[in-house]
């Protein structure tokens, strides 16, 4: 898997003014798919944004799965909102593990 589609895992677009959320690895926003198509089709600078969040995020471990709501306004401006790492990456770092089971209820991840 590239480095530019695990920096942004999950991307939704929501049509109530203009909220997209996402998760992206701390420190590891770029500018390519599936984060960069979606600012630019908002009118969002793609480049700023990935640097603002790269260092709102600079104090974390790289590579920390967080969700992300961007708001967008209508003049193509935004408030951007981090929330904390998702509880499935702490789980897995608990574990020891990269990741799950494929299979829930048949496999056994961890062991």
């Amino acid at each position: 898997m590239s480095k530019i589609s695990k920096a942004a895992k999950a991307v939704k677009e929501l049509d109530a003014g203009g909220l997209i959320k996402a998760i992206v690895r701390s420190g590891q926003a770029a500018p390519g798919p599936p984060l960069g198509p979606i600012l630019g089709q908002k009118g969002i600078p793609i480049g700023a944004f990935c640097k603002d969040f790269n260092e709102r995020t600079k104090d974390l471990k790289e590579g920390i799965p967080l969700p992300i709501k961007i708001n967008v306004k209508s003049d193509r401006t935004y408030d951007l909102k981090i929330g904390q790492p998702t509880v499935s990456y702490f789980l897995k770092q608990a574990a020891g593990i990269e990741k799950g089971a494929g299979k829930t209820g048949h496999e056994i991840a961890g062991w």
